[in-house]
């Protein structure tokens, strides 16, 4: 009997506290109710539409404070719908030219078929840009490096059949001579050992000559060994269409007859090949020497001839220079075939 007392109060003393735990918000059975008055009694449970708003908001808080009700946050399948918290970035269009985009218009009245801005400057130049007084900076018959390079080492090298070092270059001597169509020494160089790399020549030989335009030269090298043995080689010809050196009577250029005028020297117009010979030379003097008065010497067979070339070259350098009558002069003489040649001689002396 005293067995059967003790479970009796066990279960009288487990109901008090079964009904506070169904009386807690959010819990829902019949046995929740015996154990609340009507002033406690639960909220009543919310419809199916009510209950799906806590999902998209802040979770609700129950009205007497307690926890709150339970929330459930579903998400669908698939790599395109993942959560993150990164914010995708600022994209500002902004135009960097925006402050000088006005500056940067062109001037319409400059698009006109007359501008007003070139009817001045039409009445003094001519309207065309493609004529024949335009600078033609392709045309390289004139080299602008002074004078005339003999790349001696090289020549050694060529002699050898083999490349040599400079330390081995040192035990030879040399010497560079300058002949002309007639085979005699025009000019003279030579050294006891050690042959330069590049050798540099003016174009003037010791007694104050200058090579010729149309007249051929040749380099012959010599180089000896320390065992006195010599060894000759030709280098390649030398002949220029037109050369350019100053002297004491004002700066000369020297043209080739043979093509101003033809291979036979003997016409008194000028050549097509010859006229681009003359376009160079012309251009050569507006870049430098323009303004300066001219002056024309004609080398021909005859007198008569040279003044029938120097009337075609006077015309034509008239025209091409826009220079006035009085600032050309035209000379001619009688010369031999080989000495036929024109220079053209700036006095800027």
């Amino acid at each position: 009997m005293n067995k059967t007392l003790l479970a009796l109060s066990a279960v009288l003393s487990l109901v008090p506290l079964c009904a506070a735990q169904d009386a807690m918000p959010g819990m829902t059975g019949s046995d929740a109710a015996p154990a609340a008055d009507a002033s406690q009694a639960p909220a009543p449970r919310p419809s199916a539409p009510d209950a799906a708003a806590p999902a998209a908001g802040k979770p609700s808080v129950a009205a007497d404070g307690g926890l709150p009700q339970e929330v459930i946050i579903k998400g669908e399948e698939g790599s395109g719908n993942k959560l993150g918290v990164q914010k995708p970035p600022l994209h500002i269009e902004v135009d960097p030219y925006e402050s000088i985009r006005p500056a940067l218009q062109p001037d319409q009245s400059l698009l006109l078929a007359v501008s007003p801005l070139t009817v001045s400057w039409r009445r003094t130049h001519p309207e065309f840009l493609m004529n024949e007084r335009v600078i033609e900076p392709y045309r390289t018959t004139f080299s602008q490096r002074p004078g005339i390079a003999f790349r001696v080492r090289d020549q050694l090298s060529d002699v050898l059949q083999r490349r040599i070092d400079p330390k081995e270059a040192k035990g030879y001597a040399w010497s560079l001579t300058i002949a002309d169509e007639e085979g005699r020494v025009f000019h003279h160089y030579e050294g006891s050992n050690d042959p330069p790399e590049e050798l540099l020549w003016t174009g003037q030989n010791d007694q104050g000559e200058w090579i010729r335009a149309g007249r051929s030269y040749s380099a012959i090298y010599t180089f000896t060994d320390q065992g006195g043995s010599p060894r000759t080689m030709p280098g390649k010809p030398l002949l220029f269409k037109g050369i350019v050196h100053q002297e004491d009577t004002g700066m000369h250029i020297s043209l080739d007859s043979s093509v101003l005028f033809g291979t036979t020297k003997a016409n008194a117009d000028i050549a097509p090949e010859g006229s681009g010979l003359l376009r160079s030379a012309a251009d050569l003097i507006k870049r430098r020497f323009t303004g300066i008065p001219i002056s024309v010497r004609v080398f021909a067979a005859t007198k008569e001839l040279g003044d029938a070339q120097g009337t075609s070259l006077y015309n034509y350098l008239l025209k091409e220079l826009m220079l006035t009558p009085k600032n050309v002069t035209v000379d001619a003489a009688r010369a031999a075939f080989s000495d036929q040649r024109v220079e053209i001689v700036l006095l800027n002396r």
